[in-house]
């Protein structure tokens, strides 16, 4: 199967170096960013990652595409390619250190994205002319082996120490890994050993984190201001009384979107350029309010292809800024201070970019929204929320309806121009849908934002509780045909096993002040069986009673 970024989310449920930009804000026509007539070869030897199948069952077991990752963990485009002959790669496009990204089978464990990095040392390409081959298992183990102990290291000077079981499956994983070291003439036999080791180390560490996180919310206790939140559209797909005892069981934070021509459960919120219908938005705000929970507006500007409509779409720059302040005061304007905040843009980190926005062009935008709504209520959050958190449309160079004009940066990089160009955000937002990763890869990404010193929100979080008599007969969601991607095939247990560790991830972290779920109730979930209502009938999913016992368990350390 070919990647697709969009069937590679939706499954996953079930399931370049760029210059900092500091632009001042002008009304003016886009920038093109014309290449040069001849661009200069960057392609050097090439360097091969030959994989050993030693997995017992069918497959497939290497996804045939992959992609390449900087030093920091931010992916740039490259002429890698993934096959079952091997992971190959020549041209970085100028990056001269790397780790490839691959989705591998680690049988026991999980059809997985995994990073190779040359145990933090990162690989060279050989010379022009030239080639290397390395072993995939070993170079897949090595590196998650090597971290593990890093990751151990650093947690220990927190005080923190592993339990047994942690203890042991670090050892296994570094005994195996030994073992494979030793075999490396055999390629076939250090594959096998590797895998072993790879199979111990991804265990551990997932095991490991969530005992850190654990260790972490004892130390610090209790946070009352944490936000659980989820998004209160299902206030329209189900009954309202039914609605309003459920949510409050779970939640003390909502959002309500406003997109411009979407979410029909709501009522598209500008069929028409500039007829705002904010009487549906409003019921629920009052309501949501009456049960004190705390609420965030969002969508104020989407640039996706789902929702843009041809009349965004053809204004010019000027004609499009003009727009975001008329909006920007009109609808923030509309709550004054009665939201918590509005999340600015969304996806706008070279993902969904309908209206074609240069790189500048984005920050620009969003600099100019952010002043417009601080004017307009000065004491309400600005939240910039981003997707695609490994930033696998860089390989794709894709936006979300078309090819990509320009060069595309990570949501990491989006947040550092915007960071280092003065855009007066408050709140950095990082989407968090199942991405084929395991918990310590999402932690590990999470932590990078603690940088800017901004509070963080896990935006929206999901995952499928995999197939049910409905979605088979409906053709929507199908029982797995491929290996399963995390633990064991997506069911009930098991999107409550993920909901619990990613939850407790986040509440361990001080500077994570939010944690989103989307969505509250099936079928209407973005992730298809992603709700924690069965029906709109209102049964309760084991995520719904494990998220209301983790808060319990929270509120008991008062």
């Amino acid at each position: 199967m070919k990647f697709n970024r969009r069937h590679f989310l939706k499954q996953s449920a079930l399931c370049a170096a760029g210059v900092t930009l500091a632009p001042k804000l002008t009304l003016s026509s886009p920038t093109v960013l014309t290449a040069a007539r001849t661009p200069k070869s960057t392609a050097q030897g090439e360097l091969i990652f030959r994989p050993h199948f030693v997995q017992n069952g069918r497959g497939p077991h290497l996804l045939d595409w992959a992609y390449a990752s900087d030093v920091n963990w931010d992916a740039f485009h490259s002429n890698i390619t993934s096959s079952n002959e091997g992971v190959k790669i020549s041209d970085t496009e100028g990056e001269k250190k790397f780790g490839i990204d691959v989705r591998w089978n680690v049988e026991g464990f999980g059809y997985i994205y995994i990073t190779a990095d040359n145990g933090g040392e990162f690989y060279e390409l050989p010379p022009a002319g030239k080639s290397a081959m390395l072993n995939l298992n070993h170079e897949l183990a090595k590196s998650r082996v090597t971290r593990n102990r890093r990751r151990m290291n650093l947690h220990a000077k927190d005080g923190w120490k592993p339990s047994r079981e942690v203890a042991a499956f670090i050892n296994l994983a570094e005994e195996y890994f030994a073992d494979a070291l030793k075999a490396q003439s055999d390629g076939e036999k250090c594959g096998a050993l590797a895998q072993k080791a790879l199979y111990f180390a991804m265990w551990a560490g997932e095991m490991m984190e969530l005992e850190k996180a654990e260790h972490a919310i004892a130390k610090r206790g209790y946070r009352p201001n944490f936000l659980v939140g989820c998004d209160a559209r299902a206030f329209y797909e189900i009954s309202k009384d039914l609605f309003m005892e459920r949510f409050p069981e779970l939640f003390n934070y909502a959002t309500i979107t406003y997109v411009v021509n979407g979410d029909p459960q709501m009522r598209y919120f500008e069929p028409e350029e500039g007829k705002l219908q904010f009487e549906y938005r409003d019921l629920l705000f009052k309501e949501l309010q009456k049960q004190g929970i705390t609420v965030e507006g969002r969508l104020l500007f989407w640039f996706h292809k789902w929702v843009t409509p041809d009349w965004l779409k053809k204004k010019t720059y000027e004609e499009l800024l003009k727009y975001v302040e008329r909006h920007t005061r009109e609808v923030i304007g509309h709550y004054g201070d009665g939201m918590y905040g509005w999340e600015i843009v969304n996806e706008l980190h070279d993902w969904a970019n309908e209206c074609q926005l240069t790189p500048e062009q984005t920050i620009e935008l969003t600099k100019f929204a952010c002043e417009m709504a601080k004017a307009t209520a000065p004491k309400v959050h600005r939240v910039v929320n981003n997707c695609c958190p490994y930033a696998e449309y860089v390989q794709l160079k894709e936006w979300s309806g078309q090819p990509a004009k320009y060069p595309q940066r990570t949501p990491w990089k989006f947040t550092k121009d915007l960071v280092d160009a003065g855009v007066d955000f408050t709140i950095i937002g990082q989407q968090m849908y199942f991405p084929y990763r395991d918990l310590q890869d999402i932690i590990m990404l999470l932590e990078r934002y603690e940088v800017f010193g901004k509070p963080v929100q896990i935006s929206e979080i999901g995952v499928s509780s995999g197939p049910n008599e409905r979605s088979t007969k409906l053709g929507k969601l199908g029982f797995p045909t491929e290996p399963y991607v995390w633990h064991r095939p997506w069911d009930e247990e098991l999107q409550a096993d993920w909901l619990e560790g990613v939850f407790t991830l986040a509440y361990s972290k001080p500077y994570i002040e939010a944690a989103n779920w989307f969505d509250f109730v099936d079928p209407y979930s973005y992730i298809d069986n992603g709700g924690l209502l069965r029906t709109p009938k209102g049964e309760k999913k084991a995520a719904f009673d494990r998220l209301k016992n983790l808060q319990e368990k929270w509120m008991s350390l008062k």
